[in-house]
Formats: structure tokens, C-alpha cells, sequence
């Protein structure tokens, strides 16, 4: 009878000991599974985000960036033609041709000196983003980008090699993505994240430098000598190379 009652008691030890076992399995798949979702949430968390509207400000950011980097110098070559077809008109003897070069003289100088206005004027009479006042939303994370519209997904970028150009002034930053879309993000309407900052992090994310577009004339004008002044550096190294290569 004690024999009996002691493998009795060996066998529920037993059972109570594989209980517990897969009881403790159990509980340790659960706290894999809930920290799972928590690894992915830290992945996504999103570092940086814009919050904004396609209002003038944006449009007409939007129309300067293209004419600066896009076209640049057409602004001063439709002035300076608005004045040759002018010019003829203080020799011309026929008052038809001095009306006529008078004329179109001065249009091709006002389409030079106010055509982002123009462009801006027209953009918005067409733009259904600005007519309905639709909220975009550039959400960044660190490993991608997701961009809303209203709330929906309507461009995103899985990697950040996927950037193509970054330029910034004094309120804007303009990203160039690989299917050659145009962002316009306003620094003051960074809602998540500090806009000063965000240079450097997509400049570690996709090794894109960030270039300045000077809006002053004078800024202008200095970053026009700078270039050049590099550019007489660089000849000036390859000729002293050649000489030496030379000897």
C-alpha cells in the first residue's frame, strides 16, 4: 500500500511539473507575440512629418524652384530679347513697325519680369488640390517614407536611395524622388521633428547633399562668384598636373 501511494505521488508530481513546463511555454509565446508588434511600431516610428496644403505659398515655391534649377536664365534671356525687338523702334520710320516693336518688346520684358505670377495665377485656376484645400501629409520614418492625401496613401519611397535631388532656401525644402515627383515641404510646417535637422538625417539616409537656392540677389550673386571661383581652381589643378606629367 505505501509502495502503491508513493508512485502515486511520483506520477501527479509528474503531471504538475509538465503543467507548469507548458504553462511557462505558453506565457513566454505570448510575450514574444506582444513584443513583436512593439519592435515594428519602434521601426515605423515616424521621425518627421509635414503637415501642409497646396496654398499659393506652396505654388508659388513650387513654380521659383522650377524656373531657378529647372530653367534658369530664361527670366534673363526673355528680358534681354524684349529689349532687342524693342530697339529697332528709334530707327524705324514706318509708325506700324515702331508700335509693333514697342509692343512685343514690352511683353516679352513683362512676361520675364512676372511670369511666376502669371504661372501662379493659372495653376491655381486649374489645381483641384488648392480648390478643394486637400491636406498633404509626408510622413518619414527611418527605413522609408510614406506620403497621404486626405488620409490616403498616394506615394511612398521604400528607401531613401530612392531621393534624387534635395535642395532648400530660407522656408522651403524641395525632394526630388525617383519617379521624378516634386515635394514641397515648408519648414514651418514641420509637425513632428526639428525642420533645422532634417538635412542632415536624409543626408545620412540617402548621402544626398542638400544645396542652397539663395533667394536674394545678393546671395545670388555671391554664390554665382563662388562657383566660379572654384571652377578657376579646378582648371588652374589640371594644368599644373599636366606640366608635371609633362616633365
Amino acid at each position: 500500500m505505501a509502495k502503491n501511494a508513493g508512485r502515486r505521488a511520483n506520477a501527479e508530481a509528474k503531471k504538475k511539473a509538465q503543467q507548469e513546463a507548458r504553462t511557462n511555454k505558453e506565457i513566454s509565446k505570448r510575450a514574444a507575440m506582444e513584443q513583436q508588434p512593439v519592435q515594428e511600431g519602434k521601426q515605423k516610428e515616424v521621425l518627421y512629418q509635414v503637415k501642409t496644403k497646396r496654398d499659393s505659398d506652396v505654388i508659388k515655391a513650387y513654380i521659383t524652384f522650377t524656373y531657378r534649377v529647372l530653367h534658369p536664365g530664361v527670366t534673363g534671356r526673355l528680358i534681354f530679347f524684349g529689349v532687342l525687338v524693342a530697339a529697332p523702334a528709334i530707327i524705324a520710320k514706318a509708325m506700324w513697325l515702331k508700335i509693333a516693336c514697342l509692343v512685343v518688346g514690352a511683353l516679352l520684358i513683362l512676361l520675364g519680369l512676372f511670369r511666376q505670377y502669371i504661372s501662379l495665377a493659372m495653376t491655381k485656376s486649374k489645381d483641384e488640390a488648392y480648390k478643394r484645400g486637400t491636406e498633404f501629409t509626408y510622413d518619414f520614418t527611418q527605413s522609408d517614407a510614406t506620403f497621404y492625401m486626405d488620409g490616403k496613401v498616394f506615394n511612398a519611397i521604400t528607401k531613401y536611395k530612392d531621393i534624387t535631388s534635395f535642395f532648400y532656401d530660407d522656408n522651403f525644402y524641395y525632394m526630388g524622388i525617383r519617379n521624378k515627383d516634386l515635394l514641397v515641404l515648408p519648414k514651418s510646417r514641420f509637425t513632428i521633428g526639428d525642420a533645422s535637422e532634417f538635412e542632415d538625417f536624409i543626408y545620412k539616409k540617402s548621402r544626398r547633399t542638400c544645396k542652397w537656392i539663395p533667394d536674394k540677389f545678393s546671395d545670388r550673386m555671391k554664390l554665382r562668384r563662388a562657383y566660379k571661383t572654384l571652377q578657376y581652381e579646378e582648371e588652374e589643378k589640371k594644368t599644373k598636373a599636366k606640366k608635371l606629367s609633362s616633365k
